[in-house]
């Protein structure tokens, strides 16, 4: 009896453990390039992000090759001189929420602490957006900024005029319960 009681509190753990996580794999990831000379603009559908309720964790995971631009050029530039695609893959994002009532319905401004790795580079991170919660999903946002040189992202003085240092990110996912 003892047996059966301790395997069904671990399944009841097990089960309300894995209820608290929600993800996605069609996260949209958007960035904006703002220059007088030019304004370079691309977005990937692709990413993936996961939230565990339980403890707060937040993650998120793009390949670089699925950021689109409008112009062929730009996106075979960005994969192969500046962001070097083939040997650096994907960036991720990794953290805590901070400031989330996770029992709460609808929108919340909240703070994300974590790591955000890119090109090789790891940076520690703090990023605001909201969070909000509909039952069993949730919709996360944020526009953040990303310095070039923070990532060891080389930008070479003949193109300094049409690609900015700093580079606004925009962020949005549906998580759904998993």
């Amino acid at each position: 009896m003892k047996q059966f009681l301790f395997l069904f509190t671990l399944c009841f753990s097990v089960t309300v453990v894995q209820a608290q996580r929600f993800s996605t794999r069609d996260a949209r990831i958007e960035f904006l390039s703002e220059t007088p000379v030019e304004d370079i603009q691309a977005e990937s559908n692709e990413a993936s992000a996961i939230f565990d309720m339980s403890n707060g964790q937040m993650a998120f995971q793009v390949p670089i090759l699925s950021f689109h631009f409008p112009k062929a050029l730009m996106e075979e530039h960005f994969n192969e001189n500046y962001m070097e695609s083939a040997r650096y893959p994907k960036a991720t994002f990794r953290g805590v929420v901070e400031g989330l009532d996770p029992n709460k319905e609808g929108e919340q401004f909240v703070t994300v602490k974590g790591t955000l790795e890119m090109h090789g580079v790891s940076k520690e991170r703090t990023i605001q957006g909201t969070m909000v919660r509909d039952g069993d999903w949730w919709m996360v946002e944020s526009q953040f900024e990303v310095a070039c040189e923070d990532h060891a992202i080389d930008i070479p003085k003949v193109v300094t005029e049409n690609i900015a240092e700093i580079i606004g990110v925009t962020l949005r996912a549906e998580l759904e319960l998993k």
